[in-house]
């Protein structure tokens, strides 16, 4: 999350720029990251940096009030890193969404967990059903909802 909101804030740079970034936030980290964690990482951001226009459209579509670029950098990268979970269907969806709660409310507000926990559940409600997938198929960004 934190290399996600660095990138947002600083570029649009791209997959080298992206790369350059997490190597400062794995550096910066107390002790060591086993490997497969941070392959997990490193994909889960590069999902949602490479998918965050068409996340964007479902955000915006679900909270039509609200304009994504004007939302709180946090709020917006922790609702980002979210879609890309559950689009990768690798984590229970309910975990996703808890984990997205805690995040929001450690690293931004109470109000702005009670605002990620909305918008993630209305967009997750109206996600196809993993099961409805071609087997082996990851879920896209154009999967998600356009709005409810």
């Amino acid at each position: 999350m934190q290399a996600l909101c660095q990138l947002d804030v600083q570029s649009d740079g791209g997959t080298p720029e992206l790369e350059r970034i997490i190597a400062c936030v794995a550096e910066s980290e107390a002790g060591e990251i086993a490997p497969p964690t941070a392959a997990y990482a490193r994909m889960l951001v590069d999902t949602a940096w490479e998918k965050r226009h068409g996340f964007s459209e479902s955000v915006q579509a679900t909270a039509s009030t609200w304009d994504i670029e004007r939302m709180g950098v946090v709020e917006r990268n922790v609702i980002r890193v979210a879609l890309a979970e559950l689009t990768l269907g690798e984590v229970p969806p309910k975990v996703v969404l808890n984990e997205a709660i805690e995040i929001a409310r450690e690293y931004a507000s109470a109000e702005s967990a009670g605002f990620v926990n909305g918008v993630l559940d209305e967009i997750y409600k109206n996600m196809p059903p993993a099961a409805s997938r071609p087997p082996g198929q990851e879920g896209t960004a154009e999967e998600l909802p356009k709005g409810s």
